[in-house]
């Protein structure tokens, strides 16, 4: 009986430990584990980033996790830069009947342009896209032609939140595709998709998904980090 007794004593005094422990001190345990090893974490973030490619041949299924890892995605998504906090990005994923009205509405699209046989075969290739996900960016009242604008601010701030979710699936094993088609841009597309036009506008379609086979190979650059970096004094 004594043994019980000092056994659920113990315990008391352990779960008195972790209950006052506060955020700020589980926070500060996190950083300095993080800054405890910074080469390394350069290293992995660097190779994340060098290593993502666009994919264009995606597994017809989507992997077991996909829902948690876009959870994931989306929430480093909303830690990208963002001038005055406004949080502009909105997320949509995409079902099985919005899914099929954007492919229905682009191979009406590319049949007008180039006839019959072209949209059905775009249509047969974008149905077999396996995930779906659109981002938009919510319209402000200023004028987007305005370089100072907030409008342009908020725009470059889902750019840098769609970048940020895709380098969080590649680092989960997800590949992506970011389209920016004429189909984004149809006034048909918002109704498709399912936001009133009015209030935001898109930014881009994400395809995401298991990639086939290998990586593909890094693309050849036309300009090296000497042809883009200048030092200024």
């Amino acid at each position: 009986m004594r043994s019980i007794i000092c056994i659920l004593v113990a315990a008391a005094q352990l779960l008195a430990t972790y209950a006052f422990t506060s955020p700020q001190t589980t926070t500060t345990t996190r950083s300095s584990q993080l800054n405890a090893r910074p080469e390394a974490r350069s290293r992995e973030v660097h190779k994340n980033i060098l290593s993502r490619r666009t994919i264009n041949e995606f597994e017809p299924t989507l992997p077991d996790n996909w829902e948690k890892a876009l959870e994931k995605s989306i929430e480093a998504a909303i830690y990208a830069p963002n001038h005055k906090r406004t949080e502009p990005w909105r997320f949509y994923l995409l079902g099985p009947k919005s899914i099929e009205k954007v492919c229905q509405l682009n191979a009406d699209i590319v049949a007008s342009k180039k006839g019959e046989e072209a949209g059905q075969k775009k249509l047969k290739r974008w149905l077999q896209m396996p995930g779906w996900l659109v981002v938009t960016c919510v319209k402000g009242d200023d004028d987007f032609n305005n370089p100072t604008s907030l409008a342009r601010e908020d725009y470059a701030a889902c750019c840098c939140a769609v970048q940020n979710l895709c380098l969080s699936l590649h680092s989960q094993g997800i590949g992506t595709k970011w389209t920016t088609g004429p189909v984004n841009f149809d006034d048909r597309f918002a109704e498709a998709v399912g936001f009133a036009p009015e209030k935001e506008f898109t930014v881009g379609t994400l395809w995401f998904g298991s990639a086939v086979g290998s990586s593909p190979s890094p693309p050849l650059k036309r300009l090296a980090v000497e042809g883009t970096f200048t030092k200024v004094e």
